[in-house]
């Protein structure tokens, strides 16, 4: 498998894996919302409340899965060049709006389809440059 084959392997299951990622962010988010919502807990109430949300399972594993994504994207760059290696990953963000319409109900307007559109379309001519 050559360099290129390789780097691009690696990005698309960073794309993959970022867009895990992102759901998981959202996800422990509400968690920390409806507990910081419940009452006005203050300033060290906040912290308490941050902290605990890392050290669940799901802060544990955002932590790990950022760590292996940090990891994958130092080896793709070792295998492409940063103009074509960024665009390309840049596609995440797609993937991730999709993503949360389709697994969260988040709103996937026209519009914001319209946008997606657009970016791809973006992403893509660059790509071709």
């Amino acid at each position: 498998m050559s360099a290129r084959t390789e780097g691009l392997l690696m990005l698309a299951v960073m794309v993959a894996l970022s867009a895990v990622f992102q759901v998981q962010v959202t996800l422990l988010a509400g968690q920390v919302g409806s507990v910081l919502a419940r009452q006005d807990p203050g300033l060290i109430g906040i912290v308490l409340t941050a902290v605990r949300a890392m050290i669940s399972w799901r802060g544990v594993f955002m932590v790990g899965l950022a760590g292996f994504l940090l990891l994958l994207w130092l080896l793709a760059l070792t295998r492409l060049e940063l103009s074509y290696a960024l665009p390309l990953v840049s596609i995440s963000l797609v993937v991730t709006a999709v993503g949360g319409g389709l697994w969260l109900g988040e709103s996937l307007t026209v519009m914001r389809v319209a946008g997606l559109l657009l970016t791809a379309g973006g992403i893509w001519m660059v790509l071709r440059t």
